[in-house]
C-alpha cells in the first residue's frame, strides 16, 4: 500500500535510534517527510541521510523560555508545522513522544483528519506524567484521538497504566496499545558471540554522563566491593552530560579504579572494549529501553539493568541482575551476584532472540501498523 507519512520527531537531530527506523522505512518504499525543531541553532542536517523517498524538515530558533513555558512552544512549532507544504496530503502521522509531538499530531487530525500514531517514552512517563499537571489535559486530548499508542518496553507501559494522568481512560485505550522495541545496529547483529566473557573483576559503563545515568551511584557502588574484589575496575566509555566534569574528577581521584576512554564510535573498537570486560552496567534511574544492553548481550556479558525499567520485563531475568537505581548498595549488590556466580552467567548471548531487535524486522512491523490504520481509516480526509 503506497502511503505518505508525517513523522513528528523533536530529538530527531539528537539520537539515531530514529535515524535507523525512518532509513528502513525508506527502503520499504514508504514516502516520508520528518520534521524536527529544536532550540538554538546549528542543527539543520544532523543525522539526515540519503534516502529516495525521505525528506526532512529542520526548523530552531526555539528559545530557553520555551523550555518552560510548554504552551508557548506547542504554539510557536505549530506555527513552523503550519509552513510545510501539502499538509492535508499526508495519509498518516507518526509522533515520536506523547506531550512534545502528540499535541501537533493532534492538530492535524482535528484539521485534516490525518490518522496518528503516538510513541510513549522515558520523559512522557517519569518527567511530564509526573511534574508537569498544565501538559495533562492535552496529553490525555493526544491519547484519545490517537488511532495506535506504542510503547517501547512492557515497563513503560506498566508504569504508564499506574499514572494518575490516565486514570478512568484505560477501558478505551488498551485496545490501542502496541508494544514494540527499538531495534539495535546490524553491525551487532551480525557479531552475536557466545564465547564466554573474561574471568576478571572488570565492569563496563558506555553512555553518558548525566544525572539520570546514575554514573556517580555505580562509581560509588564498585568502591564499596573493593574490599571483597581488590582488584574490581571500572571503565567508563562516552562523556556528556550535566555530571561530565565530577565523573572525570572522580577518575582523576581513583585511578586504580577507574579509566575513562572517552567516547568510541567505531564498533570494531568498541567490541574490543567490551570482549575485556566481565559484566556491563547501567543502573539508569529512567530508561526507555536501553540499546546498549542488548550490545552488552550480545557480547556474552551479563547486565546490571534498573528494575521496573527498560528492559526488565522484556528479557529473560538470567540475563543478569536488575537493581534499585538509588540504592548504592543494591547496585553493588547486583555487581557482587555476577562477580560471584559467574558459572551462571557463561551464556547469556544465548537467552535473547536478537532477531527480533532487527531494524529490519521492526521497520516491517510498522509498516505493517501503519497499514493497519489507513485500512481502517476513511477512504479520504
Amino acid at each position: 500500500m503506497a502511503m505518505r507519512v508525517l513523522h513528528i520527531c523533536n530529538d530527531f537531530y539528537d539520537s539515531p535510534v530514529h535515524t535507523n527506523l525512518y532509513r528502513r522505512l525508506d527502503r520499504l518504499e514508504v514516502s516520508q517527510t520528518v520534521f524536527t525543531y529544536y532550540r538554538g541553532t546549528g542543527m539543520d542536517g544532523k543525522n539526515a541521510f540519503a534516502g529516495e523517498r525521505t525528506e526532512f524538515v529542520y526548523r530552531g530558533g526555539l528559545g530557553t523560555i520555551h523550555r518552560f513555558l510548554y504552551h508557548l512552544k506547542q504554539r510557536t512549532v505549530e506555527r513552523q508545522l503550519a509552513e510545510l507544504p501539502d499538509l492535508d496530503n499526508y495519509d498518516l502521522c507518526h509522533a515520536t513522544t506523547l506531550f512534545s509531538d502528540g499535541p501537533l499530531a493532534y492538530q492535524l487530525y482535528r484539521r485534516y483528519g490525518i490518522p496518528y500514531v503516538v510513541t510513549v517514552r522515558n520523559t512522557d512517563v517519569n518527567e511530564f506524567m509526573k511534574v508537569a499537571p498544565h501538559t495533562w489535559p492535552a496529553g490525555r486530548r493526544v491519547l484519545r484521538h490517537a488511532a495506535k499508542i506504542v510503547f517501547l518496553s512492557k515497563a513503560m507501559q506498566e508504569k504508564f497504566c499506574r499514572s494518575v494522568v490516565v486514570r478512568g481512560m484505560l477501558p478505551v485505550l488498551r485496545d490501542k496499545f502496541v508494544m514494540q522495541t527499538n531495534g539495535i545496529d546490524d553491525w551487532w547483529l551480525a557479531h552475536v558471540t557466545a564465547e564466554p566473557a573474561p574471568d576478571n573483576h572488570a565492569l563496563l559503563y558506555v553512555g553518558r554522563f548525566n544525572v539520570n545515568k546514575n554514573v556517580e551511584r555505580l562509581i560509588g557502588a564498585v568502591e564499596s566491593l573493593s574490599g571483597e574484589f581488590p582488584d574490581i575496575r571500572l571503565t567508563l566509555v562516552g562523556g556528556r552530560g550535566g555530571r561530565e566534569k565530577h565523573v572525570l574528577e572522580a577518575v582523576r581521584q581513583h585511578p586504580e579504579r577507574l579509566q575513562y576512554l572517552g567516547p568510541i564510535y567505531d564498533k570494531e573498537k568498541l567490541q574490543t572494549v567490551y570482549r575485556q570486560h566481565s559484566l556491563f552496567a547501567m543502573p539508569s534511574i529512567f530508561e526507555t529501553f536501553g540499546l546498549v544492553y542488548l550490545e552488552a548481550l550480545s557480547q556474552n556479558l551479563p547486565v546490571v539493568y534498573t528494575r521496573g525499567q527498560g528492559i526488565d520485563g522484556l528479557l529473560d531475568k538470567r540475563v543478569g541482575e536488575r537493581v534499585n537505581p538509588l540504592s548504592q548498595s543494591d547496585i553493588a549488590r547486583g555487581i557482587a551476584t555476577i562477580l560471584r556466580n559467574r558459572p551462571q552467567y557463561e551464556a547469556v548471548s544465548s537467552l535473547v532472540h536478537f532477531p527480533d531487535y532487527s531494524w529490519e524486522t521492526i521497520a516491517q512491523h510498522y509498516l505493517e501498523l501503519y497499514e493497519t490504520i489507513l485500512a481502517a481509516a476513511p477512504a479520504s480526509h
